[in-house]
C-alpha cells in the first residue's frame, strides 16, 4: 500500500467545499469588514487580543497606557488617531493643534516644516522638528509607517515630553529604591533643574540637610553624582496613571 500523504490545507478546503484563502480574498474580506488600508499595518497582528472584540482595540489600549503623545497621521496631515496624552498636550496654547480633524501648526513657518516632514514620509524619511518658541516649544518626531505592501504610507507623530519625568514613574522609582518622602522631594527638585541651595531655600531647611538627603539618594540608587542621578531618572519609561485610565472608561 502506498503511504498516504497529508492533504494541504488548500486541497482539504476544496474537498470540503470551502474557498481556499488567498491574499486577494483576504484583502477583499478586510474591505468588507471595514479594515481600511490606512491602518492595515496594525491589522497584521494575529494574537489573542485580535480574537477578542474589535480588531483595533488592542493597539488603542496599548497607546493609551503610554504617557507620551502619539498621533497617527495621513500624508496630508489628516489625523487618523491620537491618544489621550496627545489630545491633552495639543491644547489651544500648543504650537501644534488639532483643527477639524487635521494637525495644524499655529505659525505659518512651522506649518511649512510640518508639511515638509509629512511629505517626506512618502519617501521613507524620518524627521525631528521643533515648533514654537520659548516655554511653549514642542519637539516631535515624524516617522514613516509602511502599508501592507511595505511602502511608506502614513506617519506616526511622537510628541516630546513636557518634563523630564512623569509623576507616576518618579513615584515608582522612589518606591523601588526605598526613598523617603523628603528624599523624593529633593529628587523632584533636582530633576526640575534646581540647585541644592535653591532647594534648601524653597523648603526652608539648611543646605547641609539637603546635601545629606542628596547623598542618601545617591547611595540608595548607586549613582556617583547628581548628573548621573538625573540621567537615570530621565531614562525611566513613561507610565500612564490608573486614574486617567478610569476616566477614559
Amino acid at each position: 500500500m502506498r503511504p498516504q500523504h497529508p492533504q494541504r490545507r488548500e486541497d482539504r478546503e476544496q474537498v470540503e467545499g470551502r474557498v481556499p484563502r488567498t491574499p486577494t480574498r483576504e484583502a477583499d474580506m478586510d474591505g468588507m469588514l471595514g479594515r481600511t488600508p490606512e491602518l492595515g499595518w496594525l491589522m497584521s497582528y494575529r494574537g489573542p487580543e485580535r480574537r477578542r472584540g474589535s480588531p483595533d482595540q488592542w493597539w488603542r489600549h496599548a497607546f493609551e497606557e503610554i504617557d507620551l503623545g502619539v498621533c497617527l497621521v495621513a500624508g496630508e496631515g489628516r489625523l487618523l488617531y491620537a491618544n489621550s496624552t496627545a489630545r491633552r498636550q495639543l491644547d489651544q496654547a500648543s504650537p501644534l493643534q488639532i483643527v477639524d480633524g487635521q494637525l495644524i501648526a499655529a505659525e505659518r513657518n512651522d506649518q511649512l516644516r510640518l508639511e515638509g516632514a509629512l511629505a517626506d514620509v512618502q519617501r521613507g524619511l524620518r524627521h525631528l522638528i521643533c515648533l514654537g518658541r520659548g516655554a511653549g516649544r514642542l519637539s516631535m518626531s515624524v516617522l514613516p509607517l509602511q502599508d501592507g505592501q511595505g511602502r511608506p504610507s502614513q506617519a506616526m507623530v511622537v510628541l516630546g515630553k513636557r518634563n523630564l519625568c512623569g509623576e507616576l514613574p518618579m513615584l515608582a522609582f522612589a518606591r523601588e529604591h526605598q526613598l523617603t518622602a523628603a528624599e523624593l522631594q529633593v529628587l523632584q527638585s533636582l530633576c526640575s533643574g534646581l540647585q541644592p541651595q535653591e532647594i534648601a531655600q524653597r523648603h526652608g531647611v539648611a543646605i547641609s540637610t539637603v546635601r545629606t538627603q542628596i547623598a542618601s539618594v545617591r547611595a540608595k540608587t548607586a549613582t556617583e553624582s547628581i548628573r548621573d542621578l538625573v540621567s537615570m531618572v530621565a531614562q525611566l519609561p513613561p507610565m500612564q496613571g490608573v486614574l486617567r485610565a478610569m476616566e477614559r472608561a
